[in-house]
């Protein structure tokens, strides 16, 4: 029997590579495709696919939420991240909604369609570098030195959860203005964030600094 795919990523060039990919796999038939959360409901919804090949960062709907409402609305439909966004409260999420499986953006077409074919087996499959942070995670150890924060981008961190503005952490830290802007740009990139906020929040969700 035919394994039915849908592949959902808002950019067109992984997500046709990923399909072109998907389709060299035997008796596996890629049915749809989508760009952002409301397209890839309706494509599920109209196709009832297997797999769902699915990335967390797309414009409206992300697809962690979307693998929350297909958890309720189509139980048997399978989801497989496809995402560049593994971070500890991404694959927290991920594991909790039942995913079939985590790849990370970095791996090889060779571990996705392993992933794929462990999927159609109904096995899990996840990431040699995600599986290893699932089992942190499920041990309760997740901490900003694990994830590969410096010393000084969690004093920064510290910092800017306390309220800080980067003037005033620059002050602090006698620094100037551009390199702190400069490791906070590292920092959100580590934390799979983009704003300030977003970090901080992250950075209470994963325990790294405690509510006062």
């Amino acid at each position: 029997m035919t394994f039915r795919v849908v592949v959902a990523d808002d950019h067109t060039l992984v997500r046709q590579s990923v399909i072109k990919a998907v389709r060299s796999e035997p008796e596996v038939e890629v049915v749809g495709e989508a760009a952002d959360g409301t397209s890839t409901l309706e494509a599920i919804e109209h196709h009832e696919p297997d797999l769902l090949v699915l990335d967390i960062s797309m414009p409206g709907t992300d697809g962690l939420a979307v693998a929350e409402q297909l958890r309720r609305s189509h139980p048997k439909t399978a989801v497989l991240f496809l995402s560049m966004h593994d971070d500890d409260g991404s694959l927290q999420r991920a594991v909790a909604l039942g995913a079939q499986g985590f790849v990370s953006k970095s791996a090889s077409i060779d571990e996705l369609l392993e992933a794929i074919r462990a999927a159609r087996a109904g096995r899990s499959y996840l990431s040699s570098n995600v599986a290893s942070r699932v089992m942190d995670l499920a041990a309760g150890r997740s901490s900003s030195s694990r994830i590969g924060l410096t010393t000084r981008e969690r004093e920064i961190l510290e910092l800017l959860t306390r309220g800080n503005r980067p003037g005033e952490i620059a002050n602090e830290l006698f620094l100037s203005i551009k390199t702190v802007k400069n490791h906070l740009t590292s920092v959100y990139q580590k934390l799979g964030v983009e704003t300030g906020a977003q970090a901080v929040a992250e950075a209470y969700r994963q325990g790294m600094v405690k509510r006062s």
